[in-house]
This record gives structure tokens, sequence and C-alpha cells, in this order.
């Protein structure tokens, strides 16, 4: 019996040492070890995100409709009583792909390496088949084939640069074209730099400046990048202006409202004829291709990271007049063209089916 309450009392005398061991030990751990602690010195860079901005776009396939409109051509550079060919467009449309992917992403750089294949086919109705400009277009319409890459550089937690680089070939050709070779080998080269702020996870401002074909024609503009999501995140603002700019309406998560508009344009080699047709006039034409486009945008997501855009609005000209060469103009320049062509402004549909990035 004696030894049977010498062992439970050892029992228990065991229980509450080890007891008290495992509390003084729970008494003093030091929590702070489980923390994410950085080393001192260790330098902090912003993040190009704005929090509620709509998802980037990895790649995008679209198609872009615009409805009927008429073209006039004056080979003299002048408006006259007495155009030298005229063009009834049923329609313009064609196809469109964009595709960005980034290629170095760490704290210190993020880099986009893009590819763009943007296509526009004229269904004539009526039409002056002997007048050059018109011919082109009709027989061959436009395409735009393009590398391009934007650089993300942090330089601390609120202040960073972008830039951003494209190349594009573009002019009367297509992809089956024989002649295919001597576009791609004059690619228009646009450019744009900024220097810019991180004001919060919600906003972003910087200022730049931009060598850009957007006006048609070559020409230096300043920009300014705004992006910024309301204190409510219903209500936000996407903008590079005056390029383009968008009031963002967040229905919830998965569907987004936009109202706003684009400056779209480029510069399009026009090859001369060739043979007996050929002649001087017809050397070196560059289309200066520019129109501002209204529009309202809806886009949502179908499945994960597979979102559809819509977007329908009004095409106004801006420029659809011909330089011989590729020329440098001022906004608002009084510069002759060689040609110049009057356009009609439709109405435009374009719809697009997008991966976006997580």
């Amino acid at each position: 019996m004696i030894k049977k309450l010498l062992f439970t009392a050892v029992l228990l005398g065991a229980y509450t040492l080890q007891a008290q061991t495992d509390s003084t030990q729970e008494e003093m751990i030091d929590f702070s070890q489980f923390e994410v602690v950085e080393p001192t010195g260790v330098k902090r860079f912003c993040t190009s995100k704005v929090l509620g901005l709509s998802p980037s776009k990895l790649i995008s396939i679209g198609y872009d409709f615009q409805g009927k409109h008429e073209l006039t051509n004056y080979m003299g550079g002048e408006i006259t009583d007495k155009p030298d060919g005229n063009a009834a467009i049923n329609n313009a449309s064609g196809l469109r792909i964009v595709a960005n992917y980034p290629i170095l992403s760490n704290t210190k750089w993020l880099i986009n390496m893009g590819a763009t294949y943007w296509r526009t086919n004229y269904n004539m109705g009526s039409h002056d088949k002997n007048n050059h400009v018109i011919h082109k277009l009709h027989e061959n319409g436009l395409t735009t084939i393009g590398l391009n890459t934007t650089i993300f550089k942090p330089l601390n937690e609120k202040y960073f640069l972008l830039g951003f680089v494209s190349a594009d070939a573009n002019g009367d050709y297509k992809l089956n074209s024989d002649d295919i070779g001597s576009y791609l080998s004059k690619p228009k080269i646009t450019v744009a730099t900024f220097f810019a702020k991180k004001r919060s996870d919600y906003s972003i401002l910087g200022f730049g400046l931009s060598r850009t074909y957007r006006p048609g024609a070559l020409g230096a503009i300043p920009l300014i990048l705004f992006n910024h999501t309301f204190p409510s995140r219903k209500w936000g603002i996407e903008s590079l202006f005056p390029a383009r700019f968008a009031l963002r309406r967040t229905i919830n998560t998965r569907n987004l409202l936009f109202v706003g508009y684009e400056l779209e344009g480029n510069s399009y080699s026009i090859g001369n004829m060739g043979g007996a047709a050929s002649l001087p006039f017809y050397d070196n034409l560059e289309l200066r291709r520019s129109e501002l486009r209204p529009r309202i945008t809806y886009e949502c997501s179908l499945t994960g990271f597979i979102w559809l855009s819509v977007q329908a609005g009004y095409r106004i000209n801006y420029s659809f007049d011909i330089d011989q060469g590729d020329k440098f103009r001022l906004i608002g320049s009084d510069e002759k063209y060689h040609m110049v062509n009057t356009l009609t402004n439709p109405l435009y549909f374009q719809i697009s089916l997008n991966l976006v990035s997580p």
C-alpha cells in the first residue's frame, strides 16, 4: 500500500513539474519571431497596380466594324468643286489581335513585350475604280503588324518611371502580299516616357511626352497619366490624356461600365500601282489616318480570367489626308497636303474576347 502511495506521489510531482516547465516556456515565447521582419536598410519600391482598376489584358482577340460612310479624294491637296474620286463605303471592318506578356517582373523592374495585328477591309459600293487611293483601299485595305515593349521602373515607394516603345509596319498590304517585306522594313516608331507618382493604392498621376502618330502625321504630344479609384470604389478614372479617357463605373467585381473616348491613328504607306500606271506623283505616299472615338464600353467576366468587352460609339474623322514622305507635322500645321480626303462619320461597334491578368 505504501509503495502504491509513493508511486502515485512521484507521478503527481512529475506532472506538476512538467506543467510548470511548459507554462514557463509559453510565457517566455517571443511571438515577434513569427512576423516578417525586413533587414535594416532594405529599400522598398512601389508597384504599378491601382486598386479597382480594370484588369490588364494579356491577349485580346476582337472585331471592329464601322457603318456606312463616304470617301472623297482630291489629288491636288485642296478641296475643290471637282473631286478626283468618290467612294460609297458600305462598311469598314477587320480583326484586331493584341498580346502582352511580362518577360521580367520583380521589385525593381517590370518589362512587358507585346505584339499587335490590326486589319481594316473596305467594303465599297459605288466607287471610282480609276482613282489611285480608292483603288488601293478597295483592293488591299489597311494592315498593321507591330511589336512593342513597356518598361516600369520604380524609384522608391512613391515615384516611378514608365516607358513605351513600339514599331508598327502600316500599309495597304495583306499578309499574303508579295511585297509585304517592303512594308515591314519601314516601321513607324512610337516612343512615350513618363515620370509618375503613386499617390496611394488607389491613385497614380504622371506626366510624359510622346513621339506619336496618333494625330496621323508624326508629332510630339505631352501626356497626362491619371488612374484613380474613388473611396467608394464604385467610380474611377482611367486616363492617358489627350490620347484616351474613361470614366469607370464598377457594377461589381465581374461587371464594369466605361464612358469616354480614344484618339486612334497611325500613318500608312500607300504603295505605287507599279507597271505602266506607276507615276512619281504616287511615290512614297503616307496616309495620315486619325479619328476620335467617343464610346461606351461594357466589360464582364465570363469565367475566371476570360472577359468579354463590348464597345459602341461614333467614329469622328480627324485626318485621312496624304503626305508624300514621312513628314513631321505640328498639331494645327497649315502645311499643304499632297492629297486631301474627306471622310464622313459613321457609328461603330467593337467586340473582343480577352484573357486578363490575375
